[in-house]
């Protein structure tokens, strides 16, 4: 979220509890400060990126979103469910990705209606300070996405690496 706010895109951070929200974006505003001490950003800047972030507890506040990456834990059946609804209710133009370190893309999208849409975004931790992004293509994912994804990443200030879908990524 901070790494796209930063870049100029307007980010909804979506959680189930309100108060892992709250925790959010006091973490980021934490950051965006050491950030602004280190003269990596201006203060403006800083707090135009924070202007650009806005959370919700409802997950239909991301149908619109171009992009939406899913960062909640590796279990399978969460991240399936999340996305089998994203699928049900994100516009047909918008890229699912999830930011998996470990589960298979291909099975996040098995049962997806358009498989197509679904590519793997992993960000290295801590993400503001680690350049590199990991964009894992499934066998039904559109080639086209792929390359749209790893250009948002540069966008974002980020290398991407092309990834195998095997255990492990790179």
């Amino acid at each position: 979220a901070q790494v796209s706010a930063v870049a100029g895109y307007e980010v909804v951070l979506q959680d189930v509890n309100p108060e892992s929200l709250e925790r959010a974006k006091a973490s980021i505003t934490e950051s965006l400060a050491r950030f602004v001490s280190k003269e990596r950003i201006s203060e403006p800047e800083a707090g135009l990126a924070l202007t650009r972030i806005h959370t919700t507890t409802d997950l239909s506040d991301v149908a619109e979103a171009d992009i939406v990456i899913e960062a909640v834990f590796e279990n399978l059946d969460v991240k399936t469910a999340i996305f089998s609804e994203l699928d049900a209710i994100c516009k047909p133009t918008a890229v699912l990705a999830t930011n998996t370190s470990s589960i298979s893309v291909t099975a996040i999208a098995n049962g997806l209606k358009h498989p197509q849409r679904m590519v793997g975004m992993h960000f290295f931790n801590p993400v503001p300070l680690l350049p590199l992004v990991e964009v894992i293509a499934g066998p039904e994912t559109d080639p086209a996405l792929a390359q749209r994804v790893s250009d948002i990443a540069v966008a974002w200030g980020k290398t991407p690496v092309r990834a195998k879908d095997t255990p492990g990524f790179i």
